[in-house]
């Protein structure tokens, strides 16, 4: 499916999207925990691979009025777990199915089969798990336990390494600890602490050090709350091109909130006041962004930059080599052919606003591509090829943007 997003002026209210990461994590502790209710949960490609995957290790799962009932597994059930385009959905499950006796397999899609999990096997392994998969321990990989707890050092590349571990460890009989070493995008841990704490998880933070003793999930009841990556592409279509309102905005551990000081820092008026955040439209100037732990505003960053005055730097972004696409490369290209002056760094780009053409671009299958880049079209028209992948995050964005009157057309 390919998207024409032509020059609009919006306007509206719209509701905030609610949480990708948080919605994982809370379905993963509601397959665990003896009965549980999940409200306002977000419905996409990725939570999906996650849900089937809670029902797949036992749990029952029904639904009502928009909320999930979960009554959960005693046991983990081995078998075939497929993650789709889901990095944190295969992260968890590796760990979760070391548990097991008995081998899994878990795969994925073209994408994730290219995304390592090198670190997580090795750290696995050195406690009793037998993992063997592709070059650095890509999809398909066959898990097979059981692991017994101890101290583990890890320096990971993904956080999701570190929060598959988190979710595993409690639910053995001894006492583990896990030293990370190195890791970026560490606020997406703090969103794991803070679904295991409301599941009554024994794991104490101190500092790079996780000590973790045996428990047993008991989540009762989560509200999911908005998601501020999906935010940051409604915050911005009101900065570039009109005036918008987000209701139910509330806050949570979510690293990414750090969206609204970075535009208010670029220029932007926006404004959160208790639940509701307007947006409007503004000069915008160039800055530099530390990436490290909030590598999923980078494109969303990137095509503020373009319209931005001046010259814009993000940095210690080179863990977004490895996400759906090549991030740092897919942005580039992708701004380069809207006539954006645009280069790639090591650790990121440096992208020097004010010129935008229309043109196509290449989702490259990535949500975050697809949906940063449609904030272009509304100051020039700009189509958007393999728009159908915003459906792994935010299902609804393109409809959003619609009640915001923003000029959309499937092509």
């Amino acid at each position: 499916m390919d998207v024409r997003i032509s020059k609009s002026e919006v306007k509206g209210e719209l509701v905030a999207p609610p949480s990708k990461s948080y919605t994982h994590r809370a379905f993963f502790a509601s397959a665990l925990s003896k009965k549980s209710v999940v409200k306002n949960p977000l419905i996409s490609d990725d939570t999906l691979s996650t849900l089937w995957s809670c029902i797949g290790m036992g749990a029952r799962v029904s639904r009502k009025a928009g909320n999930l009932y979960f009554r959960g597994t005693e046991e983990i059930r081995p078998g075939y777990y497929y993650a789709g385009n889901s990095g944190t959905t295969l992260r968890i499950l590796i760990s979760l199915l070391s548990l097991s006796e008995r081998a899994s397999l878990v795969d994925g899609d073209e994408s994730l089969r290219k995304r390592p999990n090198l670190e997580l096997a090795e750290a696995l392994m050195k406690l009793g798990a037998k993992i063997s998969g592709g070059d650095r321990f890509t999809a398909p990989l066959s898990v097979r336990g059981p692991i017994r707890g101890g101290v583990v050092r890890i320096a990971a590349s993904s956080s999701q390494f570190v929060t598959s571990l988190l979710f595993a460890l409690p639910l053995l009989d001894e006492e583990s600890t896990v030293i990370v070493e190195e890791t970026k995008s560490r606020p997406y841990i703090d969103v794991t602490l803070d679904v295991l704490e409301r599941s009554g998880m024994k794991v104490e933070a101190d500092g790079k050090e996780y000590h973790i003793h045996p428990s047993e999930f008991d989540l009762r009841e989560f509200q999911v709350p908005p998601d501020f990556s999906s935010l940051s592409y409604i915050v911005s279509a009101g900065v570039i091109a009109g005036e918008v309102k987000v209701n139910g905005v509330v806050d949570s551990r979510q690293g990414d909130k750090v969206f609204l000081d970075v535009v208010r820092e670029m220029g932007g008026e926006v404004s959160w006041k208790g639940d509701v955040v307007v947006a409007r439209k503004s000069e915008l100037e160039g800055i530099e962004f530390d990436a490290r732990d909030t590598p999923d505003l980078v494109p969303t960053i990137a095509v503020l930059a373009a319209l931005a005055k001046g010259e814009t730097r993000i940095r210690n972004a080179e863990h977004l080599r490895i996400k759906e696409t090549d991030r740092i490369r897919t942005v580039v290209e992708n701004l380069k052919r809207l006539g954006v002056d645009a280069r790639e760094t090591r650790d990121g780009m440096i992208i020097r606003g004010g010129r935008i053409e229309p043109g196509t671009i290449d989702s490259f299958g990535d949500h975050r591509i697809a949906m940063a880049f449609s904030l272009l079209g509304l100051v020039g028209e700009v189509v958007i090829r393999d728009a159908e992948c915003v459906g792994i995050s935010y299902p609804s964005f393109f409809r959003d943007l619609m009640r915001i009157e923003a000029r959309v057309e499937v092509l």
